[in-house]
């Protein structure tokens, strides 16, 4: 899988995969409306381009020339923060989200970090399975309120490198 660097050149390509992949990962889980006002307001081209400035590092991924997801991460406190990874429904469980983590898992290792951590929706059962498969394990409860009325109720999973 090709991991692209996003800079201002891929925003509109990363913007387009964004709005595929969110509606069919998250609506049936926390409906329509929450899934449009996270759009337009965290995952929008100017939200992106201010994480962008502030050191958020997105990539495009590619499988054979195709845009078939996305990830992020940023550095937090002596750890990754690996804040989105998301894939189209049509190419799951073909081994791609376990070569993110290979890459994340060399990226921790070039920076000398020892632990890798993530927010997931407490509904996501099938990402959920997928973290604990790949070593992450549930540290905590993470309960937001994100405005208009909506909250994210995620649990916080971390993975040890050491």
């Amino acid at each position: 899988m090709e991991k692209i660097n996003v800079t201002e050149n891929e925003l509109d390509e990363l913007i387009a995969i964004i709005q595929e992949v969110w509606p069919e990962a998250f609506v049936p889980i926390i409906g329509q409306a929450q899934v449009a006002y996270m759009l337009a307001t965290y995952q929008s081209k100017e939200q992106i381009k201010k994480e962008l400035a502030e050191g958020v590092a997105y990539f495009l991924l590619k499988q054979e020339g195709e845009t078939v997801g996305y990830t992020a991460y940023e550095h937090i406190d002596g750890k990754i923060y690996l804040s989105k990874l998301y894939l189209l429904d049509r190419v799951r469980g073909q081994g791609l989200t376990s070569s993110v983590f290979r890459w994340y898992e060399e990226l921790a290792a070039q920076t000398e970090k020892k632990e890798i951590f993530l927010r997931v929706n407490q509904g996501n059962k099938q990402a959920i399975e997928v973290y604990k498969h790949e070593g992450f394990i549930i540290t905590g409860e993470l309960i937001s309120a994100i405005g208009q009325g909506f909250q994210m109720v995620d649990y916080k999973m971390e993975k040890s490198l050491a």
